[in-house]
């Protein structure tokens, strides 16, 4: 009886912990469809965005495919391909885009309660070039739309491109 008991209690244990185990499922809200506005208040500059978020890969990573035009009709494709690091226990995202010859590479944190996603350039011992990304984008209670904060720092570490 008492075998019983201990492989139940340890069962149990295993059970609480691998469904404490964070997973891309995490993210499973950006799946789907979203018309997305990005206002650079600074710049007077904005940009309109149909973004499509699905699983690629085996459902281990999930893609956000996006088409952009901006308010000087600049058009431009871009896509970001997020998965969850076991090893390193973290979100991670690489971003390219049609119109910049970088791939860049951050870490994702993701706050449930909070419905904040944190994202910060991730170590890129390949570069020569200064570059400096942080962001957190904040979902409203249904998941209808987010606030976005952040900041782009490339080239000139003294006198950075914004």
């Amino acid at each position: 009886m008492k075998t019983i008991f201990l492989l139940g209690t340890v069962l149990s244990i295993l059970t609480t912990l691998s469904a404490q185990e964070k997973s891309i499922k995490d993210l499973e809200f950006l799946i789907g469809k979203w018309q997305v506005r990005e206002d650079n208040t600074e710049e007077g500059w904005w940009e309109e965005t149909l973004r499509t978020g699905k699983y690629v890969m085996d459902s281990t990573y999930i893609e956000l495919e996006s088409e952009a035009v901006s308010s000087t009709g600049v058009e431009r494709t871009y896509r970001w391909y997020i998965h969850y690091n076991f090893k390193a226990q973290q979100f991670e995202m690489t971003s390219m885009f049609s119109n910049w010859h970088k791939v860049l590479n951050d870490i994702l944190d993701w706050d449930p309660k909070n419905r904040k996603l944190t994202l910060r350039n991730g170590v890129d011992a390949s570069s020569e070039e200064y570059h400096e990304r942080f962001g957190e984008i904040v979902f409203d209670e249904d998941f209808n739309g987010y606030l976005w904060k952040g900041e782009n720092k490339y080239g000139d570490p003294e006198n950075p491109g914004i």
